[in-house]
C-alpha cells in the first residue's frame, strides 16, 4: 500500500517556505513540486474528474515511485480565496482526492495549516492589494462574505470535513503561529508525522517572507490610490496596462512599492480596522472553540 501525505492548505501558512527551502530536500519522503504536477493540481481543484481523468492522475503520481512515500503540497486544495466562484467547495475537493488516492490503495495523510482568521483575512486583503485590487478593508470583507471565502475559514467545520473523508488519524494539524515563534521544532514534528528523521539545513537569512515583505500601512494605502489606473485582473477597468520590463518585471505599483526603498522610507505593520477585527474573532470563536477541544490544540489569542 502506498502512503500520501497531502499538505492541503491553508493559504499564508508558511506552505511557500517549506515548498521551497525543506520539501526538496527531504531524504525519506518523495517530493513532487507543483510545476511538476501543475495541471492535475488545476484539474482537482477546479473541474468535475472523470473517472478516465482519476485514472490519469492516479497512474501519474504512481510514475514517482522509488518506494518512499509521496508528498504533494497545494495550498490550493483547501479552495482559492482569490477565486472562490471558480474554485469547487472544499468537500467536493476532498471526494476528488479520495478517488484518486482510495484506501484500498492508498494510505492517506493530510497536513493543515492554519492560523488566527483576522491574521490571516490580514494577509489575503493585503494580497488582493499586490494584485491591483482598490477595495478598502469594508469593501473586501463585503466581497468574501458575498462570495463565500469567510465561511471557508471556518477551520473547525473544514477538518470536520477531511476527518470524515480520511479518518481523524491520518490528520495533522500545524498551527502557524507556532512555526512562526519556533520554526525548527515546528518543522521537526511536521517531518516526524512524515517519518523523515531529521531536518534538511537550510539559511534562515533567505525565506519566503523576507524576500517578499508584506504592505505596510503606507503601501496599502498608496498601492490602492495607483491600482486604479493599472489593468488587472483585480481591477480589469484600469487604463494602463500591464508592461514587462526586462530585468526589473511588470510595471505597476507593486515593483515600485514592495522595495527595500519603500519600506526604508516608512513602514508600519498594517492592521484592519477594530471593528472588522472583532467582527471576524467572533464569528470564529465558536468553532474555534471546538477545534481547540477536538484535537487539543493552543490556538493564538484570536
Amino acid at each position: 500500500m502506498r502512503t500520501i501525505y497531502l499538505q492541503v492548505g491553508y493559504h499564508k501558512t508558511a506552505t511557500t517556505f517549506l515548498q521551497q527551502y525543506i520539501y526538496p530536500k527531504l531524504k525519506q519522503v518523495n517530493y513532487i513540486k507543483q510545476k511538476q504536477i501543475k495541471s492535475y493540481l488545476q484539474d482537482i481543484r477546479l473541474r468535475h474528474l472523470s473517472n478516465t481523468k482519476v485514472e490519469e492522475i492516479r497512474s501519474y503520481v504512481d510514475s514517482f515511485d522509488n518506494d518512499n512515500p509521496i508528498l504533494i503540497s497545494y495550498e490550493g486544495l483547501s479552495g482559492s480565496p482569490f477565486a472562490p466562484r471558480k474554485t469547487k467547495k472544499q468537500a467536493n475537493i476532498l471526494i476528488g482526492l479520495q478517488r484518486i488516492f482510495p484506501a484500498t490503495e492508498y494510505d492517506v495523510h493530510v497536513i493543515v495549516g492554519i492560523r488566527s482568521q483576522v491574521a490571516l483575512f490580514t494577509s489575503l486583503y493585503i494580497q488582493h492589494i499586490h494584485m491591483g485590487g482598490v477595495l478598502d478593508a469594508y469593501g473586501y470583507l463585503n466581497y468574501c462574505r458575498n462570495n463565500g471565502s469567510l465561511q471557508s475559514l471556518n477551520f473547525h467545520n473544514y477538518l470536520q470535513k477531511v476527518e470524515k473523508t480520511f479518518g481523524r488519524d491520518r490528520l495533522y494539524v500545524m498551527i502557524y503561529e507556532d512555526f512562526r515563534q519556533n520554526p525548527a521544532d515546528e518543522i521537526r514534528k511536521l517531518l516526524h508525522f512524515m517519518g523523515e528523521r531529521e531536518i534538511p539545513k537550510y539559511s534562515t537569512k533567505t525565506s519566503a517572507r523576507k524576500s517578499n515583505k508584506s504592505y505596510g500601512v503606507a503601501q496599502v494605502r498608496i498601492a490602492r490610490k495607483l491600482n486604479k489606473y493599472f489593468k488587472s485582473r483585480s481591477n480589469p477597468k484600469g487604463r494602463i496596462p500591464t508592461i514587462r520590463i526586462p530585468k526589473i518585471g511588470n510595471l505597476a505599483p507593486r515593483t515600485l512599492l514592495q522595495t527595500r526603498i519603500s519600506y526604508t522610507l516608512h513602514y508600519k505593520k498594517y492592521e484592519l480596522p477594530e471593528d472588522i477585527r472583532e467582527l471576524l474573532k467572533e464569528r470564529y470563536a465558536e468553532g474555534n472553540k471546538k477545534l481547540a477541544k477536538r484535537y487539543d490544540l493552543e490556538l493564538p489569542d484570536i
